[in-house]
């Protein structure tokens, strides 16, 4: 039962879906994940409160790093960029 709500998933499903083997494993990946964002949880809440900076820009970086990515901007055809030049020309962007 410990699998099917870690896991979140039926007992048929853990039964017939995964090898038994592989799920001691399983549920050691899902306790590691939770702990790490315990532990992520706690240092955000310490985070005012810890004077050494160094430590604090860590931190802030470590978040920083773990953003999602801005999209890249679409490459522009040579048509396209010929229009938005013309834009620029007139005084339009």
């Amino acid at each position: 039962m410990r699998c099917c709500t870690i896991l979140d998933k039926t007992q048929w499903q853990i039964e017939n879906e995964y090898f038994f083997v592989d799920l001691p494993q399983l549920l050691l990946l899902k306790d590691q994940a939770h702990a790490s964002n315990v532990i992520e949880q706690l240092e955000i809440e310490s985070y005012p409160h810890i004077t050494d900076k160094k430590v604090r820009e860590q931190i802030i970086n470590r978040y920083i790093q773990a953003l999602p990515k801005a999209p890249e901007k679409p490459k522009m055809t040579t048509e396209d960029q010929y229009q938005a030049q013309l834009v620029r020309m007139k005084g339009g962007g």
